[in-house]
């Protein structure tokens, strides 16, 4: 097994045939120094691996999530992924990208989320906070313009959160470019429907297993006095609207704030 560094990245190249985490661990701590948003492990030029060698990612992840940063693993050789994919603790948590430059450009994507969230955090709240969750697939905008009018008559705060369900067939925290871009654009949207009500506003983007939960989950840790949920108009598809309406009835029932629920005036 050869070891190289450069960048962000750790490239193992040759066979790997126990595990070898002791000996990758220096390298790999050196480079999170420098890059704390996290590192990317490079198989491409790995011939072999052991059901052993596998643990290596395993507890690579393990030690570098424990210092609540990440690790993704790039351009594993199918010969490779399909050893890795059979080991237990491996298959369920390792998160793998097809390329370098897609994990990277996930490790980009959740630092600035981080940041952002961080920036909330820190920021004195004024007034009371209203809480928006936006869904893929469902279009919950309306409830960014109804939040906008709240906040001007309360001096409300005024929170985006964006909930990307993660398939449990996935590691939470596994790199989907895709929906990592079309989180981030959706959060740019809100975020302009929302500045002509000239209040704070701030967003953040969530991976969760269930949107439920998430939204539960938000509303506690953000103390959320509000959650306002806005239904643009009547999802065209079936399983959208069986969907919006679980969703709401479930929140009528558990939120544990005050829940506005809203829609636009019906067009004539």
């Amino acid at each position: 097994m050869v070891i190289e560094t450069k960048e962000d990245v750790v490239k193992l190249s040759g066979s790997l045939r126990k595990n070898q985490w002791i000996t990758i661990k220096a390298a790999a701590q050196l480079l999170l120094h420098e890059h704390p948003e996290g590192i990317i492990v490079d198989c491409s030029h790995m011939s072999d691996i052991s059901g052993d060698g596998a643990k290596t990612f395993l507890e690579a992840m393990r030690d570098i999530e424990s210092a609540h940063s990440r690790i993704i693993v790039a351009n594993l050789p199918e010969q490779v992924f399909a050893v890795c994919r059979s080991i237990p603790g491996v298959r369920s948590q390792l998160p793998i990208a097809a390329s370098v430059e897609d994990a990277r450009a996930s490790l980009k994507a959740t630092a600035r989320n981080a940041q952002k969230s961080l920036s909330a955090q820190h920021d004195v709240r004024k007034g009371s906070l209203l809480l928006v969750p936006l869904l893929e697939n469902i279009d919950l905008s309306y409830g960014v313009v109804l939040a906008g009018r709240l906040a001007v008559q309360g001096k409300s705060e005024i929170r985006l959160i964006y909930l990307m369900e993660i398939a449990r067939n996935l590691p939470l925290n596994a790199p989907l470019l895709e929906a990592e871009n079309n989180a981030t654009k959706a959060l740019e949207e809100a975020k302009l429907l929302a500045a002509s009500a000239h209040v704070p506003i701030s967003e953040h983007l969530d991976r969760v297993r269930d949107a439920f939960d998430g939204i539960l989950t938000a509303a506690k840790t953000y103390e959320s006095d509000t959650i306002v949920i806005g239904v643009s108009e009547a999802p065209g598809q079936e399983e959208q609207a069986e969907a919006v309406e679980q969703l709401l009835q479930m929140l009528m029932k558990r939120a544990p704030c005050e829940l506005v629920i809203g829609r636009p005036k019906p067009k004539v």
